[in-house]
């Protein structure tokens, strides 16, 4: 009697990226996977693969590692910033095995040594298709995630910083030295320079690294000087072409009424090319740096100006989310009425309006791909989101004249009754100014469309308000809460239609709730 034959289980099917300048091989990838019970999509640089994953999500991505401009070191970085639980497998013929080895201790999965036959990639699927069972469809925590955060909450950190020098009476050449050194360290370059024009038209330059590069850079910013001043600010530039040996990017700190200045970091080709969101937080970098600059040598009061420009970044960023819009900005209109209807005096007012502008600062560190998931969290990732209150009082504690402000970052999500967190403060411990922001965050938050449920109406909302006095919020200030119109509460939920109608182009940020 015949045997029964054995149902063997279709392998899952993988969405996969392959990515390679090679046109042939390019193919033999598309072959190779597409047979193996894969979708596949392909790239031919990793630009173009950049434009790929912000459209759709990914099971792996593979990519070879030398590519002219960005390299494959360099799409593994901007894959694990927006995919962070993306398998990455890295591509490279034996020169490159020093940058394999990289790869692997920076995020990647895994990598191919050419030459590579379809057993070699069947193998890999294999391993890729074990490793997702055992993730119980939970996306992991890439090894490289802590860095990435860590990097990240070092960019808005050193926004911070910038201000806060700028309040210390220096004159602005040492100003710029200690500006350009924070530059240098937080986005790890080997040259930099900061290069300012006077309103007589003489120029005046500081600079770190090795004189050969910053030479190189100062023969790459003299080229293409013009094309980069024509930016006015709004974008950065690329400084190198394909095939250099550095990669060089400026940006124009821009609005310094006759005088002007720019900002330039190079780093050898080595140690791979600045990716999107850091030439992103270099223009960060030299829009804060031309405020200080300004307000340094108009003589004008720093601090507003200084709480005005964080605000205004703060806009602008959510501003670039659809679920986010305006967020902020809604926060502190509804604080600053509570305030007012609490009798308070305009100097308290205005800082409860700047704590609820700010109250969401530390998120600014968390990468998108976790605040903007929509399946259940892990617990790792959760402990993230949770520790972005202690991470926005971080930022803000050198700027000692915050200090009531940062009361708000810390302890907007504490309860009334004592659960919340960081610190599970309890009834009056918990400063006026973060009670008052709790109970605005929290409407805001409901009232507004989120990816995972729909805007509640502001009649509903407002019950919401009345279920939580007493326990989530202090019931004094549910009270006054309350007692804001309908009518002004209705208006206050279209608020961020006019903030995105002059949001300047800036870095975006993911959803508040």
């Amino acid at each position: 009697m015949a045997s029964p034959a054995l149902v063997t289980a279709a392998p899952e099917t993988l969405r996969v990226l392959v990515v390679d300048d090679n046109a042939s091989l390019l193919r033999f990838l598309v072959s190779a996977f597409s047979a193996n019970g894969c979708i596949v999509s392909q790239a031919a640089a990793a630009e173009q693969a950049l434009s790929v994953i912000a459209a759709e999500a990914f099971d792996l991505v593979v990519s070879d590692i030398k590519m002219p401009g960005l390299s494959g070191l360099d799409l593994l970085r901007a894959v694990k910033a927006r995919q962070p639980g993306t398998p990455v497998v890295l591509i490279t013929g034996n020169p490159s095995i020093n940058s394999a080895v990289f790869g692997l201790r920076h995020g990647a999965y895994d990598y191919l040594p050419k030459p590579f036959s379809i057993r070699e990639v069947q193998d890999l699927l294999q391993r890729v298709r074990a490793d997702r069972q055992k993730w119980d469809g939970q996306t992991p925590l890439p090894s490289g995630l802590a860095e990435e955060l860590a990097r990240r909450q070092t960019g808005v950190e050193v926004l911070f910083k910038i201000g806060d020098l700028a309040l210390q009476g220096l004159e602005p050449v040492a100003f710029v030295e200690q500006v350009l050194r924070m530059f240098v360290q937080s986005m790890k370059s080997d040259a930099a320079l900061v290069l300012l024009r006077d309103e007589n038209g003489q120029f005046n330059s500081r600079h770190q690294g090795a004189t050969t590069l910053v030479n190189g850079l100062l023969a790459m910013l003299q080229r293409s000087f013009e094309s980069l001043v024509a930016t006015a600010g709004r974008q950065t530039f690329s400084l190198s072409a394909p095939g250099d040996p550095v990669d060089a990017i400026a940006a124009v700190i821009p609005g310094l009424g006759s005088s002007m200045g720019v900002v330039c970091m190079a780093r050898e080709a080595a140690n791979g090319a600045f990716v999107p969101d850091e030439r992103e937080l270099l223009l960060g970098y030299a829009q804060t740096t031309a405020v200080a600059l300004q307000k340094m040598v108009l003589r004008d009061n720093v601090e507003r100006n200084l709480v005005d420009t964080i605000t205004a970044f703060v806009n602008a960023i959510e501003s670039k989310d659809r679920y986010l819009k305006g967020h902020s900005a809604r926060v502190g209109l509804y604080a600053a009425d509570v305030a007012q209807l609490l009798g308070l005096n305009s100097d308290m007012v205005e800082v409860i309006r700047r704590g609820a502008m700010l109250h969401d600062l530390g998120k600014l560190s968390i990468m998108d791909s976790i605040l903007r998931k929509p399946d259940r969290l892990t617990a790792e990732e959760f402990a993230i989101i949770k520790s972005h209150p202690v991470v926005g009082a971080k930022i803000l504690e050198p700027l000692r004249f915050l200090a009531r402000e940062t009361c708000a970052v810390r302890w907007h999500h504490e309860r009334f009754d004592g659960t919340g967190y960081p610190d599970a403060l309890k009834g009056e411990d918990i400063p006026l100014v973060a009670r008052v922001v709790t109970v605005a965050d929290v409407f805001d938050a409901i009232t507004s469309n989120r990816p995972y449920r729909t805007a509640m109406a502001v009649d509903e909302a407002r019950e919401e308000i009345t279920r939580g006095s007493g326990s989530h919020f202090d019931p004094s200030v549910a009270d006054a809460f309350l007692r804001i119109p309908p009518g002004r509460l209705e208006e206050i939920t279209h608020h961020y239609e006019t903030l995105t109608s002059s949001a300047p182009d800036v870095p975006a940020m993911a959803p508040t709730k």
